[in-house]
């Protein structure tokens, strides 16, 4: 059944849209796998095992957030669906700054380097006693950086992850504004938010995105049985 259904988006949301988007989250579903075999060989043939480790993980992350946003707005709590949605926007940037440079990687057979970014992406941390542990090396990317790349890639990208950061924090958009209306005397509230209709919006927004997940993640397995091949044959 789909997950998202035409009474649920914005009006103005096309129809194939939003049946690709539920294709895209079907298709992304039946890629789950529930454990990835690492075979250690010589030339660093358990690097593309390792990438399909951090690929599953990621996928779940995903998915989890999108069907999370969901449950969370029919319960009537929208403001954890902005979470959720914020949180899409960030690992889908994660995700697509690690295909480009897997791909990159594949295509120039350095097995090596593949190890190394995904140890490096699959650990990587910003709290402090972690990186202690496991090395300035671990040290996550600044998100902002991997969200300003997405923005030449998708429109307003940035613009959303922004509002949706302002709202997700105590600020004035995600409090006072958030739950309150007034009419110059009287300030009214609403527990479930003013616009509770927003949330589910920008929820469907970012699950459109996840076409471009399944897009690369279709360029990824390329890349990674291409590099897997060329090491058995040599």
């Amino acid at each position: 059944m789909p997950l998202f259904l035409k009474t649920d988006c914005p009006p103005d949301m096309p129809d194939n849209l939003l049946s690709l988007t539920n294709q895209a989250i079907e298709r992304l579903q039946a890629k789950l796998l529930d454990h990835v075999v690492i075979r250690d060989a010589p030339k660093g043939l358990y690097a593309p095992a390792l990438a399909q480790c951090f690929i599953q993980a990621h996928l779940r992350r995903m998915l989890m957030f999108v069907e999370g946003g969901y449950a969370e707005f029919r319960a009537g709590r929208p403001l954890m669906t902005e979470m959720a949605t914020r949180a899409i926007y960030e690992n889908i940037a994660v995700f697509c700054d690690y295909s480009t440079k897997l791909q990159a990687l594949c295509e120039a057979g350095d097995y090596a380097g593949l190890s190394d970014l995904t140890n490096k992406y699959t650990f990587a941390a910003r709290f402090p006693p972690l990186l202690e542990s496991g090395g300035s090396n671990s040290k996550a990317t600044q998100i902002l950086n991997q969200i300003d790349k997405m923005d030449k890639r998708v429109e307003t990208y940035r613009e959303a992850y922004e509002h949706l950061s302002d709202i997700v924090h105590p600020n004035g958009l995600g409090a006072v504004i958030y739950f309150g209306k007034h009419d110059d005397k009287v300030m009214t509230f609403h527990p479930q938010g003013a616009m509770p209709e927003r949330a589910m919006q920008a929820l469907t927004t970012a699950a459109t995105l996840l076409l471009t997940v399944y897009s690369e993640l279709d360029a990824m397995e390329k890349s990674l049985d291409a590099l897997t091949e060329s090491s058995e044959l040599g």
